[in-house]
């Protein structure tokens, strides 16, 4: 539920790359947020992409009964691929589409390509195996291309199930920046893009080595992804001890969440949407939770009572 004027004046980390970022910022600037904005992970295609290419060629040859797309970098890197293959990514018209969310589902709209199936409310893989009413109903050969750090659970779902998937890694996460030679996206150095991505207004670049000082000035830190937590906290390890700072901790979804209370941390809030209005409802949320909870601790105490 919205909470008006409780971010305004307040400043949040959104660790993202500054093109992904513009939304958030934008959408945290009309509630009068700012926004420093850092890129820690980057991504790039595999070193060796025979297996990627094999499966990429099956499934434009109508091998497959559904492609299952968890992601607008899977789709980046089956394009990068196609392209670099002499090919056109496009998806045959006896081949069904499953997708994470909205993001993946516009990308694969992109194409020419219309979706078959979309969780409902929760976006993510457990939310697929959820909702898809064909995964209990019908037996299917599927193709989802990944992550190389994405979980087990839609390779274990479509065990589960009796489905045939062929589930192979098409992009690599690493740190920012990525080897030019195989990155998803094209970074231009300082001063070098003729077209640089620009921030709307309320929005900030912060490079990696000032992120300590750039931590002093936020009160919260948002997280996009699982290996984003990872990365922030191998390279400002204090940040689990960090007495009394006070930042609220803000995950996209369900699984960056978790990835916090392994590492001890517990989330402030979670967005029910991995959208720009989801991170921001769930800021929003998490300050009046704590204003209220701080009010009370400040009450009065009767002495009649």
């Amino acid at each position: 539920m919205p909470n008006p004027g409780v971010l305004a004046g307040r400043t949040a980390l959104l660790l993202r790359s500054a093109d992904r970022a513009a939304a958030t910022v934008k959408v945290l600037a009309a509630r009068g947020a700012r926004t420093a904005v850092c890129r820690l992970i980057d991504f790039e295609l595999p070193a060796d992409t025979a297996e990627l290419d094999a499966h990429l060629r099956r499934m434009l040859s109508g091998h497959y009964d559904w492609c299952v797309f968890t992601s607008v970098n899977t789709l980046t890197a089956l394009t990068r691929r196609a392209a670099a293959l002499g090919l056109e990514l496009a998806i045959p018209a006896g081949t069904r589409v499953a997708v994470v969310g909205e993001a993946t589902a516009a990308a694969v709209r992109s194409l020419g390509a219309h979706i078959d199936f979309m969780p409902a409310t929760d976006h993510s893989a457990r939310g697929m195996l959820a909702d898809w009413h064909d995964l209990r109903t019908s037996e299917a050969r599927v193709f989802a291309p990944q992550a190389d750090i994405a979980s087990s659970t839609l390779r274990d779902g479509f065990a589960a199930h009796g489905w045939d998937a062929d589930i192979v890694i098409a992009y690599n996460t690493v740190t920012a920046p990525a080897d030019p030679a195989r990155a998803l996206h094209t970074h231009f150095p300082a001063g070098s893009n003729p077209n640089p991505v620009s921030l709307p207004e309320g929005g900030y670049l912060v490079e990696v080595a000032q992120l300590p000082a750039a931590l002093e000035k936020c009160e919260a830190i948002m997280f996009s992804s699982p290996s984003t937590v990872d990365k922030l906290l191998a390279l400002v390890p204090g940040l689990a001890t960090r007495p009394g700072r006070g930042q609220e901790l803000i995950a996209i979804g369900d699984s960056t969440a978790k990835r916090l209370r392994e590492h001890g941390l517990e989330p402030a809030g979670v967005a029910a949407l991995p959208t720009p209005e989801g991170l921001a409802d769930a800021w929003e949320s998490a300050v009046a939770a704590s204003t209220h909870a701080a009010s009370s601790d400040a009450a009065p105490i009767d002495p009649a009572t």
